[in-house]
């Protein structure tokens, strides 16, 4: 009799065990029924956008990282080598009297020029852009040949008709003197820093240049030239 009332113990004892060991360690479904209750199409779609959202600041913060440090400073040789490279190409466009692309490899040249702190030989290459400007609009108006048939013209009326004729061929171009002007007052600016010298005489003669035709086309007269 003792012996079955403790098989009977034994057995109630295993049982209380099992149903402690589900207590303790649930379904983790049930811990989270708005996911249980969702498709599992849904579960993945959820589970992707969290982890984007963990990711996103760590990619931003990688591409922000990344922008800052593409610039490099270059060496000197290496500016000294987009100095000449782009010297070389002016002379070529130069040859081929190609305005816009001279324009182009000149300021290279000053800009690389600047970087190497020969800002003077940077100012020599802002006033070469005036300087091919100013030929370039003489070479595309026939200023030449306009300023001295004006200046030796005797019948007032060929002469009235040839100074509009020639106020209106300058303004057309004018542009090109008016975009040269912004290198010149650079170089000028440049300039500024050093003594006096030939130089400076040259940058103020373009200038000086550029402002007469501009007066010539507002007054249309040969004064002061």
């Amino acid at each position: 009799m003792k012996i079955s009332y403790y098989i009977l113990f034994l057995f109630l004892l295993i049982s209380c065990n099992e149903d402690e060991k589900k207590i303790i360690v649930p379904s983790p479904l049930k811990e989270n029924p708005t996911v249980d209750s969702s498709s599992s199409s849904d579960k993945n779609i959820k589970i992707e956008s969290s982890k984007k959202i963990v990711d996103e600041p760590v990619k931003n913060v990688f591409e922000n990282n990344k922008k800052q440090t593409t610039y490099k400073i270059k060496s000197i040789s290496e500016l000294w080598a987009k100095y000449k490279s782009a010297k070389i190409l002016a002379t070529k466009y130069i040859s081929e009297n190609n305005l816009d692309s001279i324009i182009v490899y000149l300021n290279i040249a000053a800009d690389a020029s600047y970087d190497l702190s020969r800002k003077d030989i940077a100012t020599w290459q802002l006033n070469n852009i005036g300087y091919y400007s100013i030929n370039e609009f003489k070479k595309k108006t026939g200023y030449d040949r306009k300023i001295q048939k004006l200046a030796v013209i005797q019948n007032l009326r060929e002469k009235g008709l040839l100074l509009e004729a020639t106020k209106s061929i300058f303004s057309e171009y004018f542009i090109i003197l008016s975009k040269s002007a912004d290198y010149l007052h650079k170089a000028k600016l440049l300039d500024s820093e050093f003594e006096k010298s030939d130089r400076t005489q040259i940058i103020e003669r373009n200038l000086e240049f550029i402002d007469w035709v501009d007066k010539f086309i507002s007054n249309g007269s040969l004064q002061n030239r």
